[in-house]
């Protein structure tokens, strides 16, 4: 057994192949040096979220076979760095168990051990779907039974139901998003508002080109321009442009929304700002727009998760109390930060 102190050095003695990967604030790989770092509490976990790492890990036998998945939530110190009792507790079980046994062994050994740990997490279905499209696709394996069925409704949506399409097609779509752009391009303004919000949800783990980013900017827009807008395709779209190298794009669209009535008092899209966005707010002006949105439309204990994740993240502290701290701020975002700091006082 190695005495590196970390689970990745115990796991790949077990003779494994290890891939990280974050499921925070979207589905994204993370690098070995990078979770080596993180393990060896040397650095921060460089996608906080709730002030937790919230991790899958992608185990393939040396020796061949079906990977194995783990998801493990990892509880994070004041710096974002790992709570070095929560790994040393787990290691000293993990070393104790492995040794002298064989890779299906120590599998079955890790699995029981984790259950015990209380470290493992089932992500939404949303997030395991993206990330069984994610795998596959690094794995060279094809993709689900669903995506065909998928490709064949955005191809063709008045001559296909959308009703029976599953979200891991869906997923297996937005996974491959390159090779099918010029399709995407061409039907995004034509398929159906429930098939566009699950594509978005999933497009908001892959950095969409500039053209693509557009394109679901353009659908909302046409969204818009009705009668009674579907707010929640508005949300969905700051999802799916919020991994987008196209941040100037990304930056003018939620400027626009934030000076709109209607997404000022919707919590579901300043939800979505807040979580999906986060460098964004580094703008000092849409963290104003946003706060002050933020604290008309959400509650109270929305208002203060929100806020308690974003200040744990050193990019965007300062700018975040630059606008909570402004003279001129809104008298609602003052109350709401009050309360933030001092709590709710009773009422007689």
């Amino acid at each position: 057994m190695s005495d590196s102190g970390t689970l990745s050095a115990l796991i790949e003695e077990a003779n494994f192949k290890l891939r990280w990967f974050d499921l925070g604030r979207r589905l994204q790989s993370v690098s070995k040096s990078t979770a080596a770092a993180f393990e060896a509490g040397l650095a921060p976990w460089p996608h906080p979220y709730l002030r937790q790492a919230w991790t899958g890990l992608l185990l393939q036998p040396a020796e061949g076979g079906e990977p194995i998945i783990w998801f493990l939530r990892f509880p994070l110190d004041e710096q974002g760095k790992l709570q070095l009792q929560a790994r040393d507790g787990l290691l000293r079980s993990l070393a104790q168990e492995l040794q002298q046994t064989s890779a299906s062994e120590s599998a079955a050994q890790l699995d029981q051990l984790l259950q015990q740990s209380g470290l493992l997490f089932t992500p939404s279905t949303e997030r395991q779907a993206a990330f069984h499209a994610q795998t596959s696709l690094l794995l060279a394996r094809p993709p689900s039974e669903h995506y065909q069925p998928v490709l064949r409704y955005v191809g063709n949506p008045k001559t296909h139901r959308w009703d029976n399409l599953a979200f891991q097609g869906i997923a297996d779509l937005t996974a491959r998003w390159e090779k099918e752009s010029a399709l995407l391009l061409r039907q995004m303004n034509k398929i159906a508002a429930p098939v566009f919000i699950s594509l978005c949800h999933c497009l908001e783990n892959q950095p969409i080109d500039h053209r693509l980013a557009a394109a679901v900017i353009s659908r909302t827009e046409t969204e818009f321009a009705e009668e009674t807008p579907d707010l929640s395709v508005v949300a969905a779209t700051v999802r799916a442009i919020s991994h987008s190298p196209a941040s100037g794009l990304r930056h003018t669209f939620l400027h626009s929304l934030l000076l709109t009535d209607d997404t000022c008092q919707n919590s579901e899209i300043l939800a979505a700002i807040g979580s999906r966005c986060v460098l964004d707010l580094e703008d000092p002006e849409l963290a104003r727009l946003w706060l002050s949105g933020l604290a008309s439309a959400a509650s109270q204990p929305n208002f203060n998760l929100l806020l308690s994740d974003l200040m744990f993240i050193p990019q965007i502290r300062a700018t975040l109390l630059g606008a909570l701290r402004d003279p001129t701020r809104k008298e609602s975002l003052a109350i709401a930060f009050g309360n933030f700091l001092h709590g709710t006082k009773a009422t007689h």
